[in-house]
């Protein structure tokens, strides 16, 4: 799991160049790797898998400082990663 974080006056979507580079530097080519993108006002989740060709996703803003209530939504996408990466 890559956590990339910028400024709040940053957008987010800038750092997703360099968190798929970290995500490409893993050698277990087989397994999807997963990354979470925030600049402390949103949070955008990114899924990576290398073979047969990169290929990304990603997943839609989660604006966690105007909107309380999607703190809780991107709290449940974070359990459902770790519940994927760890099988608990």
């Amino acid at each position: 799991m890559v956590l990339e974080s910028k400024k709040t006056t940053i957008s987010t979507r800038s750092a997703l160049p360099q968190a798929l580079a970290y995500m490409m530097g893993n050698p277990d080519l087989d397994k999807p790797r997963f990354g979470m993108l925030t600049n402390g006002d949103d949070v955008w989740f990114v899924k990576l898998r290398a073979q047969p060709k990169p290929e990304y996703g990603l997943s839609r803003a989660f604006s966690i400082y105007t909107v309380p209530s999607e703190l809780r939504s991107a709290f449940q996408v974070l359990k459902h990663l770790r519940q994927g990466i760890t099988g608990v």
